[in-house]
């Protein structure tokens, strides 16, 4: 009987907390802050945040953690709505030819490398990632045209933001 890397271990009490959690997190969030794509993109990040603690936190006990994570995120993102108004882009002082060339290249390899990582993901993840990430679409509009459910879109896009941070830390 071969032993599982610890590795893999992690992954799959990860898995397991996303997969028991998601649905309810993001219901949730949804209540609090009553805009879809906020609530996504805090689940998202009370994900990263309870992955990246899983050297001190027991994956298969941080249902509660996670929960008080994104609550915290939830009244962040409330409290920047409050604070900022956003400006036009053209409103905006620096103009491109004040970037420095050194900045330009590093950001357009980044843009590369991100590319790749999004062309290397599994077909229904990238689907639903770009859909909506990237077309802006909502997660029922995603179901209804890839034939799926809706909280399979939102496991799709989650697992490809998921694979996406741990590419970018690898960069």
């Amino acid at each position: 009987m071969s032993r599982m890397d610890p590795t893999e271990l992690e992954e799959s009490s990860f898995v397991r907390l996303f997969n028991a959690a998601v649905r309810d997190l993001r219901r949730y969030l949804g209540r609090t802050l009553r805009h879809d794509d906020d609530a996504d993109e805090i689940v998202q990040e009370a994900m990263l945040r309870v992955w990246n603690s899983r050297g001190s936190v027991d994956l298969d006990t941080a249902r509660p953690l996670l929960f008080r994570v994104a609550a915290n995120l939830a009244i962040d993102r409330l409290r920047e709505h409050r604070r900022w108004r956003f400006n036009d882009i053209t409103e905006t002082a620096e103009q491109a030819e004040t970037i420095p060339v050194d900045r330009l290249i590093a950001a357009r390899e980044e843009l590369e490398a991100i590319q790749a990582a999004i062309a290397a993901l599994p077909i229904n993840c990238r689907t639903a990632f770009v859909r909506s990430r990237i077309d802006g679409k909502k997660h029922a509009e995603i179901a209804e045209e890839m034939g799926i459910s809706k909280s399979m879109v939102e496991k799709h896009v989650a697992e490809a933001a998921f694979r996406l941070s741990l590419a970018r830390k690898r960069l």
